[in-house]
């Protein structure tokens, strides 16, 4: 089968390449510098040369059994535009390149299009039949996934194209480097906040295990539709400061922080980031907060009933191996990179 990826420098495209290429089938990447073009190599895949905001760099697509679109930006300082062209048109060129190849569409999207309150409420399950939420006109990430699904389903069902969108959660593993270099230098000294009781289990998924669904929708040509990826088994507040402790060698010492205390901190930073940043990206603000304090909402039963997702990695033992990992290579960049400790380009 060949499949065609875009991101594949990225964390989730890395992973799937690696898969994908082990499991025999042939591998295209789509890279937009030969630095990225290298990599990919790397990794397995045959790169093409190209930008997913460009329509005529699909071409390289043409042919494809299945098109998986990985590539979008999370955070990123110059503001919407960027975003729209990258995340949302670029998901739009995917459906079309899928429609003209006649090629199933794999889309990774994010449970971000829920909202960051959806409206099922603080303690209700979230579904893919959640109603969606309010999304702030600064959250730039969660704007342009809402965008991407939008036009990705309304584009699938005019021009017939077989897709499924997965919908992680945080998402971790070997490789990250947005969540993990942000955590790791606020835990260097030793102190970790715990909001709330810290028994909470908290909404992260490992890569590995969302390729495990990737995999799965590869199988299942005739399932369609959006699926909540975002339950491996999990870790609480606590252990994920247990374990990175070990993994530093430190033991943590646990500060806690009321919920209501560490939302108004978050808020009180984004509306400061706002006020000397205006029309820049000022992250997740007060959802921070409340990432820590609470239980993982998202339900992944219809990826459990329908695509037959039961993840693989043992998602402690996997965060063992991600910290690890950025311990090695997250401060200097790694150096060459090889298919079973691949560093991505930052470029």
């Amino acid at each position: 089968m060949r499949i065609f990826v875009t991101g594949g420098t990225g964390l989730v495209g890395s992973h799937a390449i690696e898969r994908f290429t082990a499991l025999g089938h042939d591998v295209v990447a789509l890279a937009r510098t030969e630095r990225g073009r290298h990599f990919v190599r790397e990794l397995g895949a045959t790169p093409a040369a190209g930008c997913v905001e460009l329509a005529d760099d699909w071409q390289s697509a043409a042919g494809a059994d299945v098109i998986l679109h990985a590539a979008a930006i999370v955070t990123d300082p110059t503001g919407w535009d960027r975003y729209q062209r990258i995340n949302v048109q670029g998901t739009l060129h995917a459906v079309r390149a899928a429609a003209e190849s006649g090629s199933r569409l794999l889309h990774v999207s994010s449970v971000a299009v829920y909202g960051r309150r959806p409206e099922a409420g603080a303690t209700a399950r979230v579904a893919e039949d959640t109603r969606f939420g309010p999304i702030a006109e600064a959250d730039y990430y969660a704007r342009s996934k809402r965008e991407a699904e939008a036009a990705l389903w309304s584009e699938a069902e005019r021009r017939g194209v077989s897709a499924v969108a997965v919908r992680p959660c945080v998402i971790y593993g070997e490789r990250e480097r947005l969540f993990m270099s942000r955590l790791l230098r606020l835990l260097r000294h030793g102190i970790a906040p715990l909001v709330g009781s810290g028994d909470n289990t908290l909404a992260m998924v490992y890569v590995g295990n969302v390729v495990d669904a990737l995999e799965c929708a590869v199988r299942h040509p005739g399932i369609t539709g959006p699926f909540n990826t975002a339950n491996d088994g999990g870790f609480t507040q606590r252990e994920l400061y247990q374990i990175i402790g070990e993994a530093l060698g430190r033991r943590m010492r646990l500060v806690r922080i009321p919920e209501p205390v560490a939302i108004g901190a978050g808020t009180a930073w984004q509306i400061a980031c706002r006020l000397l940043r205006p029309g820049r990206y000022t992250g997740l603000g007060s959802s921070s907060g409340r990432f820590l304090a609470r239980d993982n909402p998202y339900d992944s039963g219809r990826a459990t009933r329908e695509l037959g997702w039961r993840p693989r990695a043992d998602p402690q033992a996997a965060l063992r191996r991600s910290v690890e990992w950025f311990l090695t290579h997250g401060a200097s960049g790694g150096g060459r990179a090889t298919p079973a400790r691949a560093t991505p380009p930052q470029s």
